[in-house]
């Protein structure tokens, strides 16, 4: 049957009674006895019985419509499903494979805190991966950081390698492995609400890379504090929790290379006051210089 292009519900019955028809009424009379009352009547009626059938047809075709709709987007995501499964397996795999290279992480001292005082650290360049326990900005758990890290992988030239050691061999790895993304943002300068859901990524992928549970729960006692800590509603509180965690998060995964690290879970309130001061400083610098390059400023020292 050729498809319907609309529901025969909408359609209107024509006015078989009327002079448009008269010439069909006359034909279907003929030699009959019919009167055009009973000849309109049985139009009428015919009309109504094709219209029930296209009807019925009509159900029929958008049942078979939305079945077949239905199995397609079962298909496309049952492709995606098992495309994601193979990606997993394959993550998963290479996981296993590397698990024997795998560095161990060093012990810490429950309770010991981090003293009052850090000492700089230059900026990473480099991305130290996660699963050889080395530290890593928020910034890439992040939907944005995801995202581009996806594309800057598409957008670089697949041939481009260089040199590295495995084991006793030299063999050849992307050179976009090496590189850390130039939009990365420091863990100081994420908003609050990026902190707080790059956070929760960055602890279930620890999870997943099976860390010690010991880390693990140091790690989410330290970012629980820093999220709840009651300072984080007051002015400018919140840039100094967020120094406060980006600073000591760098410097706990320093000191376990280093094999004297501290318990992390410990919050230092007397860092967090150095460092809310130091916050303070930095806004109160920004002040006057907006305060300096204002219209109004220059036009006053200008009459001066």
């Amino acid at each position: 049957m050729a498809c319907i292009a609309s529901d025969p519900v909408l359609d209107i019955q024509p006015d078989f009674s009327s002079p448009t028809f008269e010439g069909l009424r006359n034909c279907i009379i003929g030699g009959t006895q019919m009167t055009h009352e009973e000849v309109t009547n049985k139009l009428a009626t015919a009309w109504e019985q094709d219209c029930n059938l296209r009807v019925v047809a009509w159900t029929r075709q958008v049942d078979k419509d939305q079945c077949l709709a239905a199995h397609a987007a079962q298909t496309e995501w049952e492709q995606v499903d098992q495309e994601r499964l193979c990606l997993e397996q394959e993550a998963e795999a290479e996981l296993c494979e590397a698990e024997k290279k795998k560095p161990k992480i060093n012990d810490f001292k429950i309770g010991a805190a981090i003293g009052n005082t850090l000492t700089p650290h230059p900026s990473q360049y480099m991305i130290h991966k996660l699963k050889s326990f080395k530290y890593i900005e928020l910034w890439y758990f992040s939907p944005d950081g995801c995202r581009e890290t996806a594309n800057d992988a598409k957008t670089s030239a697949d041939n481009t390698f260089s040199l590295t050691k495995v084991e006793d061999f030299v063999a050849l790895k992307p050179v976009t492995s090496f590189k850390a993304s130039r939009k990365a943002i420091q863990d100081h300068n994420l908003e609050w609400c990026q902190f707080d859901l790059t956070k929760n990524s960055f602890l279930l992928y620890i999870n997943k890379l099976k860390w010690p549970d010991k880390h693990q729960q140091a790690l989410t006692m330290f970012f629980m504090n820093i999220v709840s800590h009651p300072s984080c509603s007051e002015p400018y509180r919140e840039r100094a929790l967020l120094l406060y965690a980006a600073r000591v998060h760098h410097n706990w995964h320093n000191t376990l290379v280093l094999d004297n690290a501290f318990d992390i879970s410990v919050f230092n309130l007397t860092l967090l006051k150095n460092m809310g001061k130091e916050v303070w400083n930095k806004v109160c610098q920004e002040t006057l210089v907006e305060v300096s390059l204002s219209p109004f400023t220059t036009q006053q020292n200008h009459n001066s």
